[in-house]
């Protein structure tokens, strides 16, 4: 059963450190800034408020900081905001030959089809099943319209008296045309970087797993130094996509360190998330163990919040549960549902709709309408995020 989080009245924020940890994107933090400032202006217009977005810094090797201030009609609150880098990991394991991706990604489900996860995702998970499946079907479509097109184009050149080999010059420039628009095409409809979120996550190996526990590691210490230097009256570690699995490995440090007698006054919000992709491989004892630390660490409040259109994200599930550990009787995470149909008049919200990377980065986004879901709100607001 879903639930809403509660807005504690007197738990009012004046100082805020916000965490957080963009999906499998090469892009870094200057586009994230840019985003955040542009639809944060458009969040204050809409709600009567003021929310100024400085400028970005690096902060140190893992974090690029922007300063967020805002004035809710009479109470200002500052916001630290700290985009937390693996983008870096991301642009390493970011395929660019388009021969091999579509290699990669096809022996990815190869993968995924041998431990038993995509027969898991086809029967349990709608949404992210026939993601999985979507860019493949979409570059084998490409592969037959060039193929038809091009010997459909050497027939016409010879029907038309052209010689055998101006025939089969004809049908190779119509494929290969045809084979660049379809590709151009798939560019613009995410089909590329579905194939890299599927093929790194599907793909998941030991030089993987080093490589982000190693940067789990660097960032859970960032986050305990930062809070030493400058405590604050809320800290937020929000992962969105695939940085919800990374957002999950430091949040069990971090939780780990809490045991320890590191306290950092921490909440985790994860968004659009994807964590049974990885956890329900069973090659990822590793992953699941944090899981098994957060479900058990209930001084960490964390809020899940996915979208039923959104079919990127894993809504409607238990993380933990499809991960193979147990969270729903434990109350781990706190489901909230985001309903973006209604964050929009219909014409806008039919065009969201059809774009399924536009509509899977909502959650960072303003709305036409006032709604429950504010992720600017949430990040620079008055009130503290309180699940529970």
């Amino acid at each position: 059963m879903m639930q809403t989080p509660s807005i504690d009245a007197g738990a009012r924020v004046k100082t805020r450190r916000v965490y957080y940890v963009s999906g499998f994107d090469p892009r870094g933090p200057g586009y994230y800034h840019r985003l955040y400032k542009d639809e944060a202006r458009k969040q204050a217009a809409l709600l009567g408020v003021e929310i100024t977005t400085g400028p970005r810094t690096r902060r140190s090797e893992h974090a690029s900081v922007w300063r967020v201030d805002a004035d809710w009609k009479g109470h200002a609150v500052s916001t630290e905001y700290q985009f937390l880098h693996w983008d870096d990991i991301v642009r390493v394991n970011w395929e660019r030959n388009l021969a091999k991706l579509a290699w990669a990604g096809f022996a990815s489900i190869v993968q995924y089809a041998r431990c038993g996860a995509w027969a898991q995702l086809r029967r349990d998970f709608r949404g992210p099943f026939l993601s999985s499946i979507y860019p493949h079907a979409c570059l084998f479509f490409i592969l037959l319209l060039a193929l038809l097109g091009g010997l459909a184009a050497t027939g016409l050149v010879t029907r038309a008296g052209g010689q055998g080999v101006a025939g089969v010059a004809g049908g190779i420039v119509t494929a290969a045309a045809l084979c660049m628009t379809g590709v151009r095409l798939a560019n613009r409809t995410a089909v590329f970087w579905l194939l890299r979120i599927y093929e790194f996550v599907g793909a998941w190996n030991d030089d993987k797993q080093r490589q982000i526990e190693a940067r789990a590691d660097a960032l859970a210490r960032h986050i305990v130094d930062e809070h030493r230097r400058a405590p604050c009256d809320e800290v937020l570690l929000i992962g969105h996509s695939v940085g919800s699995i990374v957002a999950v490995m430091v949040g069990a440090r971090l939780a780990a360190l809490a045991r320890a007698g590191e306290h950092t006054n921490l909440s985790m919000l994860t968004l659009g998330q994807c964590i049974p992709l990885l956890g329900m491989q069973p090659r990822a004892e590793a992953f699941r163990a944090c899981l098994r630390t957060l479900a058990e660490h209930r001084d960490l409040p964390w809020l899940d919040m996915n979208a039923r259109a959104d079919a990127l994200a894993f809504s409607q599930v238990n993380p933990l549960d499809a991960s193979g550990v147990a969270g729903a009787p434990a109350g781990r995470p706190v489901a909230q549902l985001v309903r973006p149909f209604r964050m929009f008049g219909d014409a806008a919200w039919a065009k969201i709709r059809r774009d399924k990377m536009r509509l899977h980065f909502q959650y960072l986004m303003a709305s036409d309408l006032p709604n429950q879901y504010d992720y600017f709100r949430m990040t620079a607001g008055p009130y503290r995020l309180t699940p529970y």
